[in-house]
């Protein structure tokens, strides 16, 4: 389907950014070290990664319910331009300042691009092809994490750091050229944007989403921090262990594409299924002693997580108002990386503190009791709403906007 719908340069100048920021971090981080010969300016650079979410996402969704959203794409490609070449003025640690700068405009634009990514996904995707293209989504990311990840260290370390800059730069450019191929109806008739002005109708579903992936981004701030440990210290392998362990989770999210675009009927059940079991999977990463049994289990958590972002990504996508897409998707986004960033702080605080073992262990029983708690709402809620059903049968029956329906026997 990808070769024949607008969808592939989307696609494209995905995979051509993706990889091409994952150069420049890999560079940018060697630099950080180079200069200051210290982690925690290296914590520091991440985390000014979060801070953007936080205010910047809802304002892109905004923008995105409001204007052309293929041109918002193309524009904060452009504007990012600059500030990824900056890094090439930095030869001193007095410069280290740019680093630092560079990397959090770079993550603003990267939080306004995000919510304008999916809403436009959904105004251009049929309703039935949602889970395929959102599982072409994961494979997009696991591309990213493998060729990016690990040809972005051989090209640091080969070419140097300036080269990786260069690319980085080069694939701002080229994805805003395969972006200007995009077509779709992005217009907004002055009907639209009154919707638009409107507040968002928040829904239980939508809740249940987003709770869902503030639990999910709890366990994968733990698994972020845990991912260079284990492969470093709880299995000394140094940076060989890092690397392989980056490669099992590209694997696993190449292959959640091709069991999510199997699936042919999805909800809420089976989501939190696969939380609970994404949660058991971290526990069994915890106990494991055998690096090659670590590795398959972390295939198998991205691959678990893949499938479950997937779904979730198109039944918000399907079910959301349109003119309310861009809004709802800078919020999620807002919130879970946010959650993601506070729950990275305090992962590294805690392993000063206890084993990363005993981190993994709390971060999939994070998992599991919040699929379990997550799991006993849905069937209080789920049986709330057929009460109400029972009550005014005929009316729903006569009466009922499509999409509600569709909302109701998804959910």
């Amino acid at each position: 389907m990808i070769r024949h719908h607008s969808y592939r340069y989307l696609f494209y100048s995905g995979i051509v950014n993706g990889i091409g920021d994952r150069f420049s971090q890999v560079a940018v981080l060697t630099l950080l070290l180079q200069l200051t010969g210290s982690g925690v300016a290296v914590g520091a650079a991440l985390g000014l990664r979060v801070i953007p979410y936080l205010l910047l996402s809802p304002l892109g969704g905004r923008l995105a319910d409001c204007l052309n959203k293929k041109w918002l794409l193309v524009l904060t490609d452009v504007f990012r331009l600059p500030f990824a070449l900056s890094f090439l003025l930095v030869d001193t640690k007095e410069m280290v300042w740019i680093v630092f700068t560079a990397m959090f405009i770079l993550a603003c634009g990267e939080a306004v691009y995000q919510p304008v990514r999916k809403s436009f996904i959904a105004s251009i995707v049929e309703k039935e092809n949602l889970v395929k293209v959102n599982g072409w989504e994961q494979l997009l990311q696991g591309v990213v994490l493998i060729a990016g990840s690990i040809t972005g260290g051989v090209v640091a370390y080969v070419f140097g750091t300036s080269f990786a800059f260069w690319l980085n730069g080069l694939s701002f450019i080229t994805a805003a050229v395969l972006l200007l191929a995009l077509k779709g109806d992005t217009y907004n008739s002055p009907l639209e944007k009154e919707h638009r002005r409107r507040r968002i109708e928040w829904k239980g579903w939508m809740m249940f989403i987003l709770a869902i992936q503030l639990v999910g981004a709890t366990m994968d701030g733990a698994f972020n921090v845990l991912i260079s440990v284990y492969g470093a210290e709880t299995f000394p392998l140094g940076e060989l262990g890092v690397g392989f362990l980056y490669g099992a989770l590209g694997t696993g999210l190449v292959a959640s594409f091709f069991f999510s675009s199997k699936i042919k009927s999805y909800g809420m059940p089976l989501c939190l299924a696969l939380l609970i079991l994404e949660g058991g999977l971290h526990l069994l990463a915890s106990r494991m002693t055998i690096f090659p049994g670590l590795w398959f289990t972390f295939v198998t958590i991205a691959l678990t997580g893949g499938i479950m972002g997937t779904l979730l990504d198109a039944f918000l996508m399907k079910h959301t108002k349109a003119e309310e897409q861009g809004r709802v998707f800078g919020w999620m986004e807002s919130w879970t990386n946010v959650q993601l960033g506070l729950m990275m702080l305090s992962s590294g605080w805690f392993l000063d503190v206890y084993s990363a073992r005993t981190l993994g262990l709390w971060g999939g029983g994070i998992g599991i009791a919040g699929g379990v708690l997550l799991l006993g709402f849905y069937f209080l809620f789920k049986k709330k709403v057929e009460a109400e059903s029972s009550l005014d049968k005929g009316s729903l029956e006569t009466g009922r906007h499509p999409q509600q329906k569709d909302v109701k026997e998804g959910f």
